[in-house]
């Protein structure tokens, strides 16, 4: 039985699919014992240091009350004061200490897994010190300065310390692992781990259905983020509505900030398009699905900028399990699973080309219906998470040097 530490940027209760299918439901159903570091998502009387969450023993920054400039210092040091924990909680034995996309943690736990003996594991979901400098060249960007030292900093601290101090690395995606290995990381301490779904949530090929051309609706689905210009999307529908004037668009999402949603709003105004745009707002999982399932075609944009290069886009393998009709654009995962499944075609970034695909899918409805039928087979085979769990496990064996798979 492997027993693991895991140290999480999530805060309590998390909600990422990764981080509560893969380790807390599929990795615990194998005989795993994990015990999440987090911080609190707010404050609350009935949340203490130390909670139970799906089985597991989950500790916690100490509720920070306080708004404004000084609620959130009292939140980071909190933040940090929790980090230092895994100096004291590192000495009750686990085989693995592992840390999720924080870079304090990752120097305290890589001191931790050495005093103690654990094999330290960093996993890395997302470029962030590669993001802070993207943002930093934005013109409009508030204190760009402080955004490009801070992001200097994060790298410095990712590929000088932490990266070469861990034992293993998991990465989102093969893209990921050759941009890491560039930087000087050994590829063969490096794994892919993509975006997946629950294998309940994966449909049957006759779940596809032939696209509507009386009131199209088109889909966007998961965060609102001004990086990934999903004003895009507006021009995109613009245009289809040239030829398919009762098509509509439905960005079921929240945005990351308030002024993401903002933003997107006002270009919605800009052009005219208040009653053929729906922001929903967050969304539990099965909410969202649900509007997933009304679509007629859904669309899963990638702004072809390097900070997203090296991305596992989970709206689109939830596209496919659900064998909705898709249009994504080139991108190095998109481009390998669309080619692989056969469930849809890839196109450039560009408006034209997007708008020119989806009325394609909306003029042949049968040929659209029968490439969707491809996606769930495909999924089902390739990206459920008790697939993806099973690879995990055995990476984790063999760094701690057990027996085969439970």
């Amino acid at each position: 039985m492997l027993k693991l530490l895991y140290i999480t940027e999530d805060t309590f209760p998390p909600y990422r699919v990764d981080v509560v299918e893969l380790f807390a439901r599929q990795l615990v159903a194998r005989g795993y014992t994990i015990d999440w570091v987090m911080d609190v998502a707010s404050a609350s009387p009935d949340i203490g240091a130390e909670t139970q969450w799906l089985g597991s023993r989950v500790f916690l920054a100490r509720n920070a009350a306080g708004d404004g400039l000084l609620g959130r210092v009292s939140r980071n040091l909190k933040g940090l004061l929790n980090d230092l924990r895994i100096l004291g909680l590192a000495r009750r034995g686990y085989h693995v200490i592992q840390v999720r996309d924080k870079f304090f943690a990752g120097l305290v736990a890589a001191l931790a897994a050495r005093l103690t003996k654990a094999k330290f594991v960093f996993w890395m979901s997302y470029p962030l010190a590669e993001s802070k400098l993207q943002l930093a060249q934005n013109p409009r960007a508030r204190y760009r300065w402080l955004l490009r030292l801070k992001g200097r900093l994060m790298q410095a601290t990712l590929y000088r310390a932490i990266l070469p101090a861990a034992d293993h690395v998991f990465v989102q995606s093969e893209r990921m692992r050759r941009d890491v290995a560039a930087r000087g990381i050994d590829p063969a301490r490096l794994s892919p781990v993509p975006m997946g779904i629950r294998a309940d949530k994966v449909g049957v090929p006759t779940d596809a259905r032939p696209p509507s051309r009386e009131a199209p609706l088109l889909l966007h689905l998961g965060i609102i983020l001004r990086i990934r210009s999903p004003e895009f999307l507006l021009r995109v529908l613009q245009l289809v509505r040239q030829r398919y004037p009762r098509a509509s668009m439905a960005f079921v999402g929240e945005g990351q900030t308030a002024a993401d949603r903002q933003a997107l709003e006002a270009e919605v105004a800009r052009l005219g398009l208040q009653d053929a745009v729906t922001i929903t707002g967050f969304l539990p999982m099965e909410q969202a699905w649900e509007w997933v399932q009304r679509a007629d075609v859904c669309i899963s944009p990638f702004k072809p900028i390097p900070v997203l290069e090296s991305t596992s886009p989970t709206k689109l393998i939830e596209y496919l399990a659900m064998a909705k009709c898709v249009v994504a654009n080139e991108h190095p995962e998109q481009s390998l699973v669309m080619e692989e499944s056969g469930a849809g075609r890839c196109v450039a970034w560009d408006e034209e080309a997007f708008a020119a695909e989806i009325c394609r899918l909306l003029d042949e409805p049968a040929a659209a219906q029968a490439m969707a039928a491809r996606g769930p087979e495909w999924v089902r085979r390739h990206r459920t998470y008790d697939v993806i769990a099973q690879q995990v496990d055995a990476a984790y064996r063999r760094l701690v040097g057990q027996g085969a798979a439970c």
